[in-house]
């Protein structure tokens, strides 16, 4: 029990540990600003429908298209890990329940949710 619990934290990549986000406003509506903390210099924000969120330990090879809504970036700092509080625009998107996807390429193209957990925060898009 002990060695397979020990072998499951070594297994976990790194980038789950290093690079976080929390999202301050969890209800906003279309056109106001999403706010928050997190690191990861220069890592690209997307707003995905809750349904089609990516699962703890996705990846992906290229950065997310489709279903994925770009909200911004966040500033390129020398230290990758500083940390920043970032306000995104949210688009007009249909209003409805969403998460916040961060990828981050450098940590092997992982599908990083905003929040405390590998569940990430749920989004309420109002009208």
């Amino acid at each position: 029990m002990i060695l397979a619990l020990a072998a499951a934290l070594v297994a976990v990549p790194s980038a789950y540990a290093d690079v976080y986000v929390i999202v301050a406003n969890t209800t906003v509506h279309r056109g106001a600003y999403l706010r928050g903390t997190g690191d990861g210099s220069g890592l690209p924000f997307y707003l995905v429908p809750k349904r089609l969120a990516p699962a703890y330990g996705d990846r992906s090879k290229r950065p997310p298209r489709g279903r994925y809504v770009f909200l911004g970036r966040l500033r390129r700092t020398r230290n990758f890990y500083a940390e920043q509080h970032f306000r995104f625009r949210v688009p007009r998107v249909r209003p409805g329940k969403y998460k916040v996807a961060i990828w981050c390429r450098r940590c092997g193209g992982s599908l990083i949710l905003a929040g405390p957990t590998g569940f990430g925060q749920t989004v309420t898009v109002l009208p």
